[in-house]
């Protein structure tokens, strides 16, 4: 009876390590897995740091950190220029990310911590991120001005508690959006928010 059991125990082993390799390096089986996860966590942040910790191990953010700081922020994948790529498909997409969470500075806050949360764990997404940010501050003429607000808060208290370094700013410097007004909108919310962190003086140390 051993001999017969070997074969499909070895077979299992083998779909599990097939499937971990599709959740690793397929982006829409990454996008999936985040999706679900997230909305299972709902509005609780604390679930959602946690769910993006432990599955770490199982995904590969290096890879797809661009899609995972897509989702987190906007709920959908992007593509160039801002759009959401999912957008006729709700089933790929969340609400529970930060565009969709309430306009005020506590509840970004909250979705600052899970971002300082997950990059503590993952230090290699640092950098990620970074690009991230400057990649999103570059497509604000494609999101709305509810969207755009939240992103400058959310920027503002990174800056301030330090998880973002003030060199992300000079995407704010592309003629569009600087002829169009919304940089400097933009520029003026995000200041708002790093005050509410920290005093003027560390604001202007930062910019140096």
């Amino acid at each position: 009876m051993n001999k017969h059991q070997k074969p499909v125990l070895t077979g299992q082993r083998f779909k599990t390590r097939k499937r971990d390799e599709k959740e690793k390096f397929e982006p829409t089986v990454f996008r999936d897995t985040l999706v679900q996860g997230l909305n299972e966590a709902g509005d609780d942040l604390e679930a959602v740091a946690k769910f993006l910790d432990s599955t770490g191990s199982r995904l590969d953010y290096r890879r797809y950190a661009d899609t995972l700081f897509d989702i987190l922020v906007a709920g959908s994948m992007l593509a160039p220029g801002g759009t959401r790529i999912d957008d006729g498909d709700k089933t790929k997409m969340t609400n529970h990310c930060v565009f969709s969470a309430n306009e005020d500075h506590e509840t970004i806050r909250n979705y600052a911590q899970v971002f300082n949360k997950l990059i503590r764990r993952y230090k290699y997404l640092e950098k990620a991120f970074e690009d991230e940010m400057k990649k999103l501050l570059l497509f604000l003429k494609a999101f709305s001005e509810a969207e755009q607000t939240k992103l400058a808060m959310l920027s503002g208290i990174l800056l301030g508690n330090g998880t973002l370094p003030a060199t992300i700013l000079t995407s704010l410097f592309t003629d569009s959006l600087v002829k169009e007004g919304i940089a400097a909108s933009f520029a003026v919310k995000l200041f708002k928010a790093w005050m509410a962190e920290k005093d003027a003086n560390s604001v202007t140390s930062s910019l140096r």
